[in-house]
């Protein structure tokens, strides 16, 4: 078969949604996909179970592809938050590490993957040199009738392809044009607990979607203002604000607003991802207590020094605001109403408030969201 066969296949399967990192061993396909599909080109293979997870919310179709040695990365994201909550995710892998694998960093993980994927529980398929395009259909079938993953496994040479140039240029062949940024950090000793910062978010919210980072602020969040277009992370560390941007690519006419945490936006590469996007209705708040909360409050890396507006500035973000009480937050929150994507760099003082567990298994997190998220949509309002 070849990439004009997958293509084709895809879009039987009303894929909405592609997230890809490439591989050159199917570099046809992966200059085809953004051609073909609504595209997210990811940096960090697991932020595409992330965003992916958001399209699925949403409503829409999503798939992921990349070599194979990616789904290294993605395991915990995988098992935490698609196995977790019940949600499809078909992964179309370029299979890397077999016999005539030439690299030997592609063997360890990759050769003995399908037993890796087995002792998961993620199901998957081995396309052969028999295969046809409808084995990846009928793999993107059993994902989405399944609510689970699935993986699809492409050995090298098994999809025939054509030799291309890029869609656009890359950097150095285009000119640049100029940025200027002026920016003084001017941090205030902080006044706001997270519990307050979220009490103060809450309290602003209509119908507006909330992502809410995994731990003790989704149990604070629920605590705050429990509402079904709340999603509350239960695992999947660094993915909250990928999800926010599934979501908020897929619903445009939704505010999305992310309740994220400092170590996991400084444990993701999604902020570039965004800011690439550039999805006008998405805000990501940045709860910054320069410690690992909900894990007991440890000191994490660079919290006298990593300064997270900084860090979305240079990501590409022209919205930002850096804040330390509820004041500044509610403005903040007003302001990035008007345009996006926007970060609120909001710095606040260690600690956790005594919240107790969210009482909701992970299916009624997601049904109840998903129903006022698809419910509210404008085909069906």
């Amino acid at each position: 078969m070849d990439e004009n066969n997958v293509i084709e296949e895809l879009k039987e399967q009303e894929i909405d949604l592609v997230c890809s990192i490439p591989c050159d061993k199917a570099r046809g396909l992966f200059f085809r996909l953004p051609e073909e599909f609504r595209h997210i080109g990811l940096t960090r293979e697991e932020d595409g179970v992330g965003i992916s997870a958001g399209v699925s919310l949403a409503g829409a179709r999503p798939l992921v592809a990349l070599q194979s040695s990616g789904l290294g990365n993605m395991l915990n994201a995988i098992l935490s938050l698609s196995t977790t909550f019940g949600l499809p995710l078909p992964i179309l892998a370029s299979w890397r590490g077999g016999d005539d694998e030439v690299i030997p960093a592609q063997v360890p993980f990759n050769r003995p993957l399908p037993a890796i994927l087995s002792a998961a529980g993620i199901p998957h398929t081995i396309l052969s040199g028999h295969s046809t395009p409808h084995r990846i259909g009928d793999a993107i079938v059993a994902a989405f009738r399944a609510n689970t993953p699935h993986v699809i496994l492409v050995p090298p040479g098994l999809i025939e392809e054509r030799e291309c140039l890029p869609a656009s240029p890359g950097p150095g062949i285009t000119p640049c044009h100029p940025v200027k940024i002026a920016y003084t950090r001017e941090w205030k000793r902080p006044v706001m607990t997270r519990f307050d910062a979220i009490e103060t978010i809450a309290a602003r919210v209509t119908d507006e979607v909330l992502v809410s980072n995994i731990g003790v602020p989704s149990k604070e969040l629920y605590a705050a203002k429990d509402r079904p277009e709340n999603f509350y992370m239960l695992g999947s560390y660094t993915q909250a604000s990928a999800i926010g941007l599934g979501i908020a690519t897929v619903r445009p006419d939704k505010r999305v607003i992310v309740i994220d945490g400092d170590g996991s936006l400084l444990g993701s590469s999604i902020l570039p991802v965004i800011a690439a996007t550039a999805p006008k209705n998405l805000t990501v708040i940045g709860l910054d207590n320069g410690v690992f909360g909900s894990t007991g409050n440890q000191p994490r890396p660079g919290c006298e020094t990593a300064d997270l507006r900084l860090l979305a500035m240079g990501a590409g973000f022209e919205h930002t605001w850096t804040v330390h009480d509820p004041g500044e937050l509610e403005s903040a929150l007003a302001a990035s109403a008007h345009g996006g994507p926007a970060f609120i760099h909001a710095r606040i003082m260690p600690g956790n408030s005594n919240v107790p567990n969210i009482p909701l298994s992970p299916q009624q997190i997601r049904d109840r969201f998903m129903n006022a998220l698809i419910d509210g949509s404008p085909g069906n309002r």
